[in-house]
């Protein structure tokens, strides 16, 4: 009874995250990068690829150009000493298995922290501290309507 629960809680919660998301009129941040190994966005595996990332308040949409893989995760607020010369991507890696850290975005010293999956907690309490590792990204152009 009470896994059924949890599972109908989760899935309101997904449906939730996503209403929220597409009803939002403009994200904060957008970037496409892309990533030359297999990762993991929260408990989600994404291969290799090009990648949309888009921001919206506490959520991150992880999308792939070709492939069609997506998803989404929590995110927090996350504040660096200096400002950012360019948008990039955080990930931790434990031996060969890469977590979507941090999300850092241009002219700014603000970016986003994604939550710690149960799957790279247990990597960490195993493995020890992880690599970092950081990958520019591109912001694409917001294209004006002419008046």
């Amino acid at each position: 009874m009470k896994n059924r629960i949890f599972n109908t809680l989760k899935a309101f919660s997904a449906c939730a995250m996503l209403a929220v998301s597409c009803l939002s009129a403009q994200s904060d941040h957008k970037t496409i990068t892309a990533v030359p190994f297999d990762f993991m966005v929260g408990n989600r595996h994404m291969a290799a690829g090009t990648y949309d990332i888009t921001i919206d308040q506490s959520t991150v949409l992880v999308r792939g150009e070709e492939n069609g893989l997506a998803s989404f995760a929590l995110a927090f607020w996350a504040h660096a000493d200096k400002t950012q010369e360019r948008a990039k991507l955080v990930f931790k890696r434990y031996g060969d298995r890469y977590f979507l850290s941090q999300i850092w975005y241009p002219g700014t010293n603000e970016g986003r922290e994604l939550a710690v999956s149960k799957i790279e907690r247990e990597l960490a309490r195993n493995s020890g501290k992880p690599e970092i590792v950081a990958l520019l990204a591109t912001v694409p152009k917001v294209h004006k309507a002419a008046p």
